[in-house]
């Protein structure tokens, strides 16, 4: 470590916070810890009195000694580090020091979206439509400036976020709106956090593309806002469901009402807007978000003259509590004085949505379009990150598309065309089911060992015959220090495809039945209830 002024200012940093250093900068405390990072407060000093505050994001050790890993995410951070828009977080420094991995962020005063989602709810109040297009033309502004951010030679780096959510669309107390964690989705994608629900909200923020495993553009990024602004102005859940594959098929296929169905007062254009951007054809989507960006800030005309005001207003009047709490952290930060803790994220409370649900596909059917398969067809390889305890995985399922799930069903309301699937044939009797489903389990790196349920099964590639159950079985897959675990319900043929990875250093339980001898076919498992979490 360097023994310059600034360095030897963070130590001292430091040293008062009781929290240790991280490159130069000194750590005050946890903010969060996530599935792929810890977020933490910290603090560099220099000569003269300097001083600034700064949120690292530490990646956390087990994922920053994994060469393909740390080399995916330096690469995206990298490009992430050189956009400079007031509508994306900054990054400062991306380092390594000591075998840690770290990105340094701006501070920010602020709550996301998601917060500020929840704490409406709370309070019996819905966002304003015009405040809703303010913040989606604000964050248009920002991945367009991401969109747009050419390479070192010049050329469109491609960058796509992957990960547009309400948690990483940040609301400022000052009513600014950035985009959070450009950049990093895509290296994230290689593993999976092991808190209960976390998958459940990436899932309902993915496009169709990106459940299809198919390429990724910028317009991926536009319908994930697409669902973050229908979310905001109707403040219902729109494609989450209870079960990973009814969200994933959701997404896909599922018609639904529009905002204006729902009895929801806006105005013609920002719904419209909304629409576009959640076209699951693409091409018909905007093309760019400066596009999108035109088109909200039309919907929003009616609203505040300065709408970053208003929404400045909101904040403060809905998070006074917090605002002061972090101002007090902040002004014994800056006079040296020990932290004994840190605000966290927007959690103090539970808070229930109902979601939208699937709406039945509309009585006269409309013709699909001819440019690409049905999406029912395309099933086959959804790619999804599957939660396993303890465990990091990346899974690609293979559903059979004559045999979708059942999904929770909300009272039938007309939609339009741009809301809903080409509608699917018409039913027939389907023969009786067999009593055995086939599994194909592939594994990278090939020629690992299957356990299913504790019982040795073979080597990927494999092949095997399960009975046919509403219970679900655990397949286990290994090859030296490498692993990966998925639990899958053996009610249908399906493919499973696994990265295997070093686990994270906790212990893991698994149950060890036996379930390979064939039983009566289980009853189907009971309807989604329709409402479900905002956390």
């Amino acid at each position: 470590m360097r023994s310059d002024g600034n360095t030897l200012q963070s130590e001292e940093s430091a040293r008062r916070s009781g929290e240790g250093s991280i490159g130069r900068y000194g750590v005050v405390g946890r903010l969060a810890m996530g599935g792929m990072a810890e977020i933490l407060l910290g603090r560099l000093l220099g000569p003269s009195g300097f001083e600034r505050v700064v949120v690292i994001k530490r990646v956390l050790p087990h994922l920053a000694q994994q060469p393909s890993f740390t080399s995916m995410f330096l690469d995206e951070a990298r490009i992430a580090a050189a956009i400079r828009h007031p509508n994306v977080v900054q990054v400062h420094e991306l380092g390594q020091d000591g075998g840690e991995l770290f990105l340094v962020m701006e501070y920010l005063e602020g709550e996301s979206l998601h917060g500020l989602m929840r704490r409406l709810t709370l309070f019996g109040e819905r966002l304003p439509p015009a405040l809703v297009a303010h913040i989606g033309a604000e964050a248009c502004a920002g991945l367009h400036a991401a969109h747009e951010l050419p390479d070192a030679d010049g050329n469109p780096s491609g960058l796509v976020h992957r990960d547009i959510s309400p948690q990483n669309v940040f609301i400022g107390y000052d009513g600014s709106v950035k985009i959070l964690d450009f950049g990093i989705a895509k290296a994230a994608d290689r593993i999976t956090q092991t808190e209960a629900g976390t998958l459940k909200g990436k899932f309902s923020y993915m496009s169709p593309e990106q459940c299809l495993g198919d390429p990724l553009d910028r317009r991926s990024d536009l319908f994930a806002l697409g669902i973050v602004l229908y979310e905001a102005v109707t403040g219902r859940r729109l494609f989450h469901r209870e079960a990973q594959l009814k969200t994933l098929d959701a997404v896909v296929r599922a018609p639904f009402p529009t905002p204006s169905e729902l009895d929801v007062e806006l105005p013609a254009a920002l719904e419209a807007a909304i629409l576009r951007a959640l076209e699951r054809d693409r091409d018909a989507r905007f093309e760019t978000a400066a596009e999108m960006r035109r088109a909200l800030a039309e919907a929003r005309l009616d609203g505040p003259a300065v709408p970053d005001e208003a929404l400045a207003e909101l904040m403060q009047r809905l998070f006074a509590d917090r605002i002061e709490e972090k101002s007090e952290m902040l002004r014994r930060v800056r006079a040296g004085s020990d932290i004994t803790s840190v605000p966290e994220a927007e959690i103090d409370v539970e808070i229930e949505l109902p979601t939208v649900g699937a709406l039945p596909a509309p009585s006269r059917p409309e013709p699909a379009p001819e440019r690409a398969p049905s999406p029912l067809r395309r099933l086959g390889w959804i790619v999804a990150v599957i939660l396993a305890a303890g465990l990091t995985t990346i899974v690609a399922l293979s559903v059979q598309p004559d045999e979708p799930g059942p999904m929770a069903q909300a009272p039938a309301l007309p939609t339009s065309a741009g809301a809903a699937a080409p509608p699917s044939p018409a039913p027939v009797a389907a023969p009786a089911e067999p009593e055995t489903v086939s599994l194909h389990v592939d594994s990278d790196p090939s020629g690992a060992q299957v356990q299913i349920d504790g019982e040795d099964a073979g080597e990927t590639p494999l092949d095997v015959q399960l009975a046919r159950e509403a219970d679900p079985v655990v397949v286990h897959v290994s090859r030296g220090a490498l692993e990966a675990e998925e639990r899958i319900v053996p009610d249908r043929d399906q493919h499973v495809r696994v990265i295997l990875v070093e686990p994270a250093p906790r212990p893991r339980a698994r149950r060890r039945r036996t379930r390979r001898a064939p039983t009566p076919t289980a009853p189907p498992a009971p309807a989604d209830d329709g409402f479900a979490r905002f956390d």
